[in-house]
Order: structure tokens, then sequence, then C-alpha cells
């Protein structure tokens, strides 16, 4: 005899086929959010809900990271000491941040200027230049002019479109930048990001508000994760600092980031490259063009007010080359 469903069985049978579909799309859902609307479902729902909704992916995602990955670097904090002048072998690390309130905007014509903290080992380098789409539009400048430059050179491009600091269940950078160290045994990191993380932070299950303090602190824990583990390994790090955002929201937060990517390259005596005077000061106004010495203007921005022409990718790829020539050793 044929079994058939009821009509009150269909009427629980196809919700809950329709819940399982859901919920196996959540991930999928929830990144493409973050992706194109900066929106993130996750830190938007109460937490005990999206506990329970998201913990099924989230098992998957730990199984997948944990498949032949080793754990994750851990940040020593010591109880004291200071920061030695010669930045070769360092086995311990500054104090953590502290952060009690938001540093104040600087007064217009001011920025956070170039910290160049660091010399290149000598011989070869095994370069790798992480970012988000900033990154995309200088890597390829950059890479075909070191390699003419340097022909015995590595350089190794990572650059990956809408990723950041702040959410990393996708993408995890200080995680993938660790990887690429060991793997590739690099001497050089440059970083240039930043765009994509202005937004609410999830952390362990805590949402902390853009630009709150407490987001403006595990945002700089973030950054310690790669200058920590690169210091550990002895690998050079230049971080680039953004330039003035149209935006602003964008704005905002690359006047917090740039202070928060100054000031713990300066604890970490990592370098830090300043594009503020080459494409436009976060402390004035926007401009999308710059006055050349000969009077004529030049456009540097993109109709986003975000990205780069490629006159603005040229400025900054001739300051990163011009950067990395100065901290050769002799």
């Amino acid at each position: 005899m044929r079994h058939r469903l009821s009509s009150l069985q269909l009427s629980w049978l196809l919700p809950g086929i329709a819940l399982l579909v859901c919920l196996s799309w959540l991930t999928s859902l929830e990144k493409y959010l973050g992706v194109r609307y900066h929106f993130s479902l996750e830190a938007a729902l109460p937490p005990a809900v999206a506990q329970v909704l998201f913990a099924p992916s989230r098992w998957l995602d730990e199984r997948v990271r944990a498949g032949g990955a080793r754990p994750l670097f851990r940040l020593n904090w010591p109880s004291s000491g200071g920061v030695q002048e010669d930045p070769a072998p360092i086995n311990r690390t500054p104090e953590p941040p502290q952060l009690q309130s938001l540093p104040e905007p600087l007064p217009s014509g001011q920025f956070l200027a170039t910290l160049a903290q660091q010399k290149l080992a000598p011989g070869p380098q095994r370069i790798l230049l992480a970012g988000d789409s900033m990154m995309q539009g200088v890597g390829p400048l950059f890479m075909r002019e070191i390699t003419r430059l340097h022909p015995d050179w590595q350089v190794h491009d990572l650059s990956r479109q809408s990723t950041g600091l702040t959410v990393r269940r996708y993408f995890d950078w200080p995680a993938r930048m660790m990887d690429e160290m060991d793997a590739k045994s690099l001497t050089l990191i440059v970083v240039f990001l930043g765009p994509n993380d202005p937004w609410d932070m999830l952390v362990d299950g805590q949402r902390h508000l853009f630009p709150s303090p407490g987001w403006a602190l595990n945002y700089a824990l973030r950054v310690d994760e790669v200058l920590a583990a690169a210091v550990q390994r002895q690998v050079r790090v230049i971080w680039v600092g953004l330039p003035a955002m149209q935006d602003g929201r964008l704005r905002e937060g690359a006047v917090l980031q740039n202070h928060i990517f100054h000031a713990r390259a300066a604890q970490w005596r990592t370098d830090y490259l300043a594009t503020e005077p080459l494409i436009g000061l976060l402390s004035e106004p926007f401009q999308k063009s710059k006055r050349k010495e000969d009077g004529q203007r030049v456009n540097l921005r993109a109709n986003d007010g975000i990205h780069l022409t490629p006159s603005g990718l040229r400025l900054i790829n001739q300051a990163l080359l011009d950067h990395i020539e100065q901290g050769r050793q002799p």
C-alpha cells in the first residue's frame, strides 16, 4: 500500500524543507550582503539568534580551516621593556594598544608622516603584496617595475577585492599572511587595504559599532596580528596609508585607520608609507585632481571617490619603489 502524505503533513514538510534550503544558503547570503552592501546579517541579528542560525556554517568553516592548518599566531604581550634600535631578531612585542577615546582629526594641512624604520636584508627579496582593490590597482605596476629593476627578486600578489580586516570569516588576512610568510620565506610584505573596513565588527559574539573605541581597539589588534607575526619571523612590513576619501563614512574610517596603522607601525618599528601628500589629505576637503608644477591639473581619483586613476596609481607605485630602495642595505 502506498503511503500518501496528508495535507497537514505537507503543510509542515514544505516549510521545513524551505527552512533547510535557506539555512544552507545563509553563508552565501551573508557573504553577498557583506561584499555588495557592507551589511552583516549575523551582526544585525540578536546574538542568541545569530548563534543558532550560523552555528552549522561556522562549524563547517572551522573544520575546513582546520584541515592541515596550524594554530593561529598568539599574541604574547610583555610585562615591560622598550624597543631596541636594531630591528634584527626580535622575540618580544610592544605594549598592546590602549584606547579609551578616539583620536582627534589632524588640523587642516597636516597628515601622519611616513615611517622608515627598517632595512631590507641583503640579497634578493621575496615580496608579498596584500590588500583589497586598492592594492589590485598598484600591484601590477609595482610587479612590472620591481622585476625590471631587480630580476632576481620574487613578487607574489595576493590582493583580493572586497576584503579587509573587519570581516575575517571569508578571507582572514592575518592568517593568510602568516601562511605566506612561512610557505614562501618572505622578506617583505606590503599591505594596502582599508575602504571595506569601516563597518561594525563582530568579535566573539559581541558587536562593536563603528567607530567606537571598542571597534578601534579590536581593529588595532588585527593589525597587531600581522605585525607581530612578521616581526617574529624577521619579515619587513610596509603598511600603506589611505588617501582622502569622498564618502563621509569611508573618510571617517580612513582618518581612524591611518591613526591605527601609523601608531602600530611606530610601536612595532615597522614602516608606514603616507599616501595623503601624494593623492589628497584627509584633513582637507576631498578633491579628485591635483595641480602640477606646470599649472595643469591631473585627475587622480576615480568617480567613486575611493579608487585611483592610472595617474594616481603611478604616484603611489613610485613612492613605494623609492621607499623600498631607500630601505636597502648599503
